[in-house]
């Protein structure tokens, strides 16, 4: 899928739904699933034990990608645009600097 067209179905099922949370809920909603995509990476360093029931890394990358489209939709951004502006961003910037 298309990143327009994921954002483009994230707008319908907000508009499907009633709306959704305000905007600062889900910057709170970003960091909760941005957390648990940590607790998978420090599953990986051994560092950390994922709980029986915890979903997949996919399924939590999904999630925050998800509210990420709904901040986007709140905040009237066009994903595809912003993706093709930060990739020009960093290859203007050229090699990774540490």
């Amino acid at each position: 899928m298309e990143i327009g067209q994921f954002q483009a179905a994230a707008e319908a099922w907000v508009d499907g739904n009633g709306g959704y949370w305000t905007p600062a809920e889900n910057v709170t909603r970003l960091v909760e699933e941005v957390g648990e995509i940590a607790r998978h990476v420090n599953a990986q360093a051994g560092r950390k034990r994922l709980a029986p029931d915890a979903e997949p890394a996919a399924a939590e990358i999904g999630d925050a990608l998800f509210v990420l489209a709904l901040l986007a939709y709140q905040l009237g951004t066009d994903l595809g645009a912003a993706a093709q502006a930060v990739l020009r961003k960093q290859t203007a910037r050229g090699e990774r600097s540490d």
